[in-house]
Order: C-alpha cells, then structure tokens, then sequence
C-alpha cells in the first residue's frame, strides 16, 4: 500500500514494479506456481489516478476480446481517490478513506479505533519520526534554496539594472534547490527499499525503468544509500 499526493503520471509503472517484487517473493525455489499467494498493490490518491471519475478503481489482467474471461494470476492492483464524494465502496472503507482524507466519519467503528491508535503509536516511534524530519528537511532545503535564488537573482538585478539578472537567479535556485531535494529523497528510497529485502538488481532496475534515472547514476546512488547505511 503506498499514498500518493501529487500525480506523476507513472502510477500502472509502480504498479508494475511492485507486483513483480511481490512475484519474486511469492515464488519460491521448487514451490508449484499454483500455490503462490493472491498479491495486491494499493494505491491512497489525493487526486483521480485516472481522470474516469471513479472513486475506486480495480486493474487486472484480460484476454484481448475476451474481457468477461477471468484470467487467473491472482494480480490485482487498486487505484482510491480519497478526495471524490462518490461513495461507491462500502461503509468500512469509506470510513478508512474519510480518515485519510480527514473528513468526518464514524468515530464508534472498530477499525477506525485501532486505526487511530495505530496512528498516534506510530507518530511516537522514534525511527517513523526520524525519516520524517529528513523528508521535512528536504522540503525546507529545496524552499531555501528558491529563496537564495530569489535574493540572488535581486541582487544581481540591481547592478544590472534590468530583469535578467532576477530570472537568472531564480532560475539558478529553483535547479539547485530541486536537484538536491531530488538526491535526498531518491537516497531515501533506496534505503526503504534496501531495508524492506530488496536485491541490488531489483532496486537498480526501479531506479532506472520507473525514475528514469541513468543506469551508472543508478548504481552510484545505490552505493552511496548503501555505504550510509553501515
């Protein structure tokens, strides 16, 4: 399961990498295909995935033609977008979306209880609360970074006399400010995936396939979140 705040247009990408990380990990060495676990990848959106309108969305494989066919690989991807008012889902999951979405809901339903004191458990976990300063961090890095370009780009206007110089800056700023924001949270990432039993290979491949990151750039970053680690 994973939220997604803002829309990169790669959603059915990341659905994909994640169903063939679960794929290596249902199929075990020697284990017959048939007996491999049912996997679900679960997409929370603050926007529709898919433009259709449709408050959930379930993806899975056809037969060309032959779409009433049930193909059996037991894959399934789901798209929610938490900010629609539909109510297509049933209550229990509306309740799970409504509190995602911080809308008013049941306050007596039993998960939402366990939900809310799953939440305040994990905002007092010392490690939970350490990747977020870091993720906070980079959102204030890349905010600086605009500001000294700002002032720059000022600075460098008022000797100029023109507005040049001010584009430049703030041009020059947001780069920096963006490229380094990038850096920490692709080094993040990797980390997550590292920790969560990733290969090299698996990680280097989602860098490269879905981040569209050079493969040499790939493997760089992968051995600096490595080395960081130890």
């Amino acid at each position: 399961m994973e939220m997604q705040v803002e829309n990169n247009h790669n959603l059915p990408q990341r659905a994909r990498f994640y169903q063939s990380s679960l794929a290596t990990a249902a199929y075990i060495k020697g284990k017959n295909y048939i007996k491999a676990n049912k996997s679900f990848v679960i997409f929370f959106c603050c926007f529709d995935p898919f433009g259709l309108g449709e408050q959930q969305y379930d993806v899975k494989r056809i037969i060309e033609n032959y779409p009433n066919y049930t193909y059996q690989d037991h894959e399934k991807s789901v798209f929610f977008d938490i900010t629609s008012h539909r109510k297509t889902v049933g209550p229990k999951l509306q309740n799970v979306l409504d509190l995602i979405a911080n809308r008013k809901l049941d306050e007596e339903d039993d998960l939402i209880i366990k939900l809310k004191k799953r939440i305040s458990f994990v905002k007092q976990n010392q490690e939970w609360r350490r990747e977020y300063m870091l993720r906070t961090l980079y959102e204030m890095d890349i905010e600086n970074k605009l500001k000294e370009g700002l002032k720059q780009g000022h600075e460098e206007s008022l000797k100029q006399g023109h507005e040049e110089g001010l584009k430049q800056g703030i041009e020059q700023g947001i780069e920096q400010g963006i490229e380094q924001g990038l850096v920490k949270e692709r080094l993040s990432l990797i980390t997550d995936l590292i920790k969560s039993g990733q290969t090299k290979e698996q990680v280097e491949n989602f860098l490269i396939n879905i981040r569209q990151i050079d493969p040499a750039e790939a493997a760089k970053d992968y051995q600096e979140a490595l080395d960081k680690m130890k």
